[in-house]
């Protein structure tokens, strides 16, 4: 079995390569007076390198040779899903689906988003996101950024179908052509079953996918950093019974889902590492930036995390303290794949891995596979959980492939090579689903 620790070498060199090339002209904004000027030096050097790689273009708008002009924007809602339709003025058209559940709160908000982009050239999509994100300031977080993220996954379809390419290589080199998976289902089995009832289902998702990872869940995650009364000795016996049932060649990780204090989360984290666990998953709750740095310089075991952050300046603060070493970005959550793109460019300088986090439901899975090939410095696996196409309202999704099918072998699956995101959704199903006005 790999262990992750030892990749902790390489992350120093390449922080180290990356600092020594960067400019030492800037001040980081967290620098603090009381530290030693060699210290500010440093931070300096961080955030300088950071920052280069956060102010690069993310889309290559190289491939288009004319303006892309958006012509149209339609929101289609049925019921509780929601599809967003675009179309270029020469008659390209970019569809994708909406989050499978944080569509209907926040989808009033939709307009807000899509005024920054109606008959603007789609070539500027990275400075069309700014501009939605610093237009809408005052209501960032995750109801407006998934209304972003569901426009800009319509755009980047579209202007696949127009340069047939898949969405991956407008936005990078394709560096994982193949994605393999660890398994992150059985959420609520997980917490609310006997750990030998739980790891019975989780061992039928294996037998389906043969994935190289499994990932259990901690404690009751009710995310509110106590100790007491958190199922306790469950999950100690889940982290011991999954050992022994998955073997010790089974990389296995565990998320607590913000529900420990720093006290009882780095107790647990020596159980892990006796365990030999790949990744320790966000103990502290969200936004307990300080505390989560305290488990993380406790431990051994890489941290992982950054599911929830809406902005952008906070993760530039926890890649550049190293707060995570696997981060996690939302694809959704976070505002779309050009704010991922960013964040992954700025994890590489600090020798951090990238593994998008995904919703269960809708077309989660497509948009993290996309975004997993364009990502130089991925991690080894990444969030599945199964083919779950079913969109809010609970009905199939009517999405095939339009090159190979998607299916897991062996833990691994291919990436889309179709143009835009790869796939084709049946119109009689889009007919379903009426303009909002």
């Amino acid at each position: 079995m790999k262990t992750y620790q030892m990749n902790t070498s390489r992350r120093d060199f390449i922080k180290t390569a990356a600092l020594t090339g960067a400019a030492s002209t800037l001040l980081p904004l967290t620098a603090c007076k009381s530290e030693s000027p060699q210290k500010q030096i440093n931070s300096s050097q961080v955030y300088v390198a950071i920052d280069e790689a956060l102010n690069k273009p993310v889309l290559k708008r190289e491939l288009f040779s004319s303006p892309v002009i958006i012509e149209t924007i339609e929101l289609l809602r049925d019921r509780n899903n929601f599809i967003c339709q675009v179309k270029s003025a020469d008659g390209a058209v970019g569809v994708s689906i909406g989050h499978p559940f944080y569509s209907k709160i926040g989808y009033p908000m939709f307009n807000r988003i899509s005024n920054h982009f109606i008959g603007k050239d789609a070539r500027d999509l990275d400075t069309l996101i700014f501009n939605a994100a610093v237009g809408n300031y005052r209501l960032h977080g995750i109801p407006l950024n998934v209304q972003m993220a569901t426009l800009e996954f319509a755009i980047l379809d579209m202007l696949g179908n127009i340069a047939n390419k898949p969405v991956g290589a407008l936005i990078g080199n394709l560096h994982n052509p193949e994605v393999s998976i660890y398994l992150g289902t059985r959420i609520n089995e997980l917490r609310k079953s006997e750990p030998e009832t739980s790891l019975d289902l989780m061992y039928k998702d294996w037998e389906d996918t043969k994935a190289k990872a499994i990932k259990l869940r901690a404690g009751y995650g009710h995310n509110v950093g106590n100790d007491k009364d958190n199922a306790p000795g469950r999950t100690e016996k889940l982290v011991k019974l999954a050992r022994e049932k998955f073997g010790e060649d089974m990389n296995l990780m565990i998320d607590g889902n913000g529900t420990y204090t720093v006290e009882g989360a780095v107790k647990l984290g020596k159980l892990l590492e006796e365990y030999n666990y790949y990744f320790y998953e966000e103990p502290i709750p969200y936004e307990w930036y300080e505390e989560q740095k305290q488990v993380q310089e406790a431990l051994k075991i890489p941290m992982a995390g950054g599911e929830q952050e809406s902005r952008l300046h906070t993760f530039r603060w926890l890649i550049a303290n190293d707060v995570f070493q696997v981060v996690q970005p939302d694809i959704f959550y976070f505002g779309g794949m050009i704010r991922t793109k960013q964040i992954a460019r700025m994890a590489e300088v600090m020798g951090q891995t990238i593994a998008p986090h995904m919703s269960s439901g809708g077309l989660g899975y497509l948009y993290m596979l996309h975004m997993v090939s364009a990502c130089k410095n991925a991690a080894e696996f990444h969030e599945f959980k199964m083919f779950a196409t079913k969109d809010a309202n609970g009905t199939l999704i009517p999405v095939e492939s339009k090159t190979e099918p998607f299916e897991s072998i062996d833990g691994v699956i291919n990436v889309p090579t179709g143009s835009g995101l790869g796939v084709n959704i049946d119109p009689e199903y889009i007919k379903t689903h009426k303009p909002i006005t």
